[in-house]
């Protein structure tokens, strides 16, 4: 069954051109989708990759600065949650890593056409919507990502976060209410024997996506 919302939209989003358009009509964000480096995919191409569920696993590696990871994890943890009534956590290396997504879906909130109707409460690091969808930022700690089972999990900055943290938050999500379960692991690559050099192992080993982008490809 579909689901009439603002804008003319229909409930589910099926098309990447339907999603594309979404974003643009209600938050306002046009997301690049130009690859320029051979060897490199494109920001929308992950996006889209994540938010459909292609594969239960993919990881995003791009530079701190000028890849905009926590800006387009935020994005994708929003739509998701609007569009799917998904519940999404998003876990940072730190406390103030995983905040500073949760304040890029805020700043999403504030454009014009943003459909804040589905808001019903938000706190520091929480908010809830009428759909039923919840959106929680974890602190990285192994109390913290053992207890809720979301579907969409987004990790932001992993190469900074504790291995054992980071194999723990990995039990977290599980397909309910016809949403399937997802994971994006998004880092930059600066520690040759750190964490993101063993996902990047494990994404190769067990087939996950690795998309890839630099500056060329966000600007």
């Amino acid at each position: 069954m579909t689901t009439a919302i603002k804008h003319n939209f229909y409930l589910p989003i099926r098309t990447e051109d339907m999603l594309r358009e979404f974003i643009r009509v209600s938050f306002g964000v046009v997301v690049p989708d130009q690859k320029v480096c051979d060897d490199h995919t494109t920001p929308w191409q992950a996006f889209c990759d994540a938010y459909f569920a292609r594969s239960p696993v993919s990881v995003w590696k791009a530079s701190r600065g000028f890849g905009g990871k926590s800006f387009l994890l935020a994005l994708l943890g929003l739509v998701e949650a609007v569009t799917l009534g998904a519940d999404v956590n998003v876990l940072g290396a730190s406390g103030e890593q995983s905040g500073r997504v949760l304040t890029h879906m805020q700043s999403f909130w504030n454009y014009k056409n943003a459909p804040r109707t589905l808001l019903t409460s938000t706190v520091t690091r929480e908010t809830r919507m009428t759909n039923g969808a919840r959106v929680a930022a974890l602190m990285a700690s192994q109390a913290s990502v053992r207890g809720p089972h979301p579907q969409r999990l987004r990790m932001d900055e992993i190469d900074e976060m504790r291995i054992d943290i980071l194999d723990a938050a990995l039990g977290q999500s599980m397909s309910n209410n016809n949403i399937p379960a997802q994971t994006v692991m998004s880092s930059t690559h600066q520690y040759g024997d750190g964490t993101m050099t063993d996902i990047l192992r494990r994404a190769s080993d067990r087939g996950w996506p690795v998309h890839q982008w630099c500056w060329k490809e966000t600007s």
